[in-house]
Order: C-alpha cells, then sequence, then structure tokens
C-alpha cells in the first residue's frame, strides 16, 4: 500500500427497509438552520397553489394549511409570492397567480 496515496477506499452494506436506508444515506445539508422553517413554508405555499391550479392572494391563504411554521395572511401571501415570482416558481396574470415555469417537481 502507498502510504503517500490520497486515495481511499470504503465498502459498506446498509440493510433495512427502504425509508430506513435513504435515511442513511441522506447527506445532512450544511446551511442555515433558521432557513428550514421557511423553506418549508414555501414548499407548502407552491403545493398548495399547484393543488389549486390559479388563485388569488385572498383564495391561496385561504387553502394554506394551519402546519405553515408562520401564519400568512393575504397580504403575507402576495409578499412570499414576490419573491417566488423573481425564481421564476410563479406568475402573475393580472390578480391570479400560477405555478410558475421552475416550480415542476421533479418524478
Amino acid at each position: 500500500m502507498d502510504s503517500d496515496s490520497d486515495d481511499v477506499a470504503v465498502t459498506m452494506e446498509i440493510t433495512g427497509s427502504y425509508d430506513e436506508v435513504l435515511s442513511k444515506l441522506h447527506a445532512e445539508e450544511e446551511g442555515r438552520p433558521g432557513l428550514e422553517p421557511l423553506l418549508e413554508d414555501v414548499d407548502i405555499l407552491l403545493d398548495t397553489l399547484d393543488r389549486m391550479e390559479e388563485g388569488t392572494r385572498s383564495a391561496i391563504a385561504d387553502k394554506l394549511p394551519e402546519e405553515m411554521t408562520v401564519d400568512y395572511d393575504a397580504e403575507a401571501v402576495v409578499d412570499l409570492l414576490q419573491v417566488l415570482k423573481r425564481y421564476d416558481l410563479v406568475t402573475l396574470e393580472g390578480n391570479t397567480w400560477k405555478p410558475g415555469p421552475e416550480a415542476e417537481r421533479p418524478e
């Protein structure tokens, strides 16, 4: 074995149910832990809009589930939607919000 080499070889077997194996393989993302609740709320809002297909800010706010981290009234919803619009995750036609071209979930 060459002790000056930086190469490493590892062999591992992981057994268990599909979900258990995936949880073991899931890489912990390094980032700001405070962003996680925000990202979860964004995901819930986008899922809600996907189900609705379109809606006004008030209609979207009314359909948001209670599991949101913070309370979103119509004004708070439009504030978040404006940010998501910059990333093409939503579009605005008149006063109707719709999922944007970048909002598609991978299959």
